[in-house]
């Protein structure tokens, strides 16, 4: 997951897409789910649940490694509220496949933004990060 100046970005990589996977993508997930771990340095999961043969696609966000201006912009939530929107982006190779922007719940977005705060309030570096992210499980391993 990334955050760009258009906001909140999954971009997912299916090379060799088939007219099966791509239709599945434009069908879109059927359900999502986010948690923060409980580990030392706290990490933003999002689970989007779509149909096979893509299935659960979790993203997660390092919020100390985006600039701080689109991070401040991204948590400004002034006049225009809350900023829910999400775009997703499906790439074969270099090649983009699909594209679409879907609408999260404002209560999610505001505890992912907890998050993002509590991250932009330690100091920890990569090797941190990516040791907490190695010992939560992942979608992938849940039943």
């Amino acid at each position: 997951m990334e955050l760009w100046e258009i906001g909140l970005v999954v971009v997912t990589q299916f090379p060799g897409l088939r007219q099966r996977e791509l239709e599945a993508f434009h069908q879109g997930f059927k359900k999502y789910s986010y948690l923060e771990s409980s580990t030392p340095v706290p990490i933003a999961v999002w689970v989007f649940d779509f149909p096979k043969p893509h299935g659960q696609i979790d993203s997660t966000l390092n919020a100390r490694f985006v600039e701080k201006d689109l991070t401040d912009e991204y948590l400004d939530s002034g006049m225009d509220g809350v900023k829910h929107a999400l775009y997703f982006f499906l790439l074969d190779g270099k090649i983009l496949q699909g594209m679409k922007m879907v609408a999260l719940y404002p209560e999610a977005v505001e505890l992912f933004h907890g998050t993002i705060k509590k991250q932009l309030k330690m100091d920890y570096d990569r090797a941190d990060y990516e040791i907490c992210l190695g010992g939560f499980p992942m979608s992938r391993s849940m039943p």
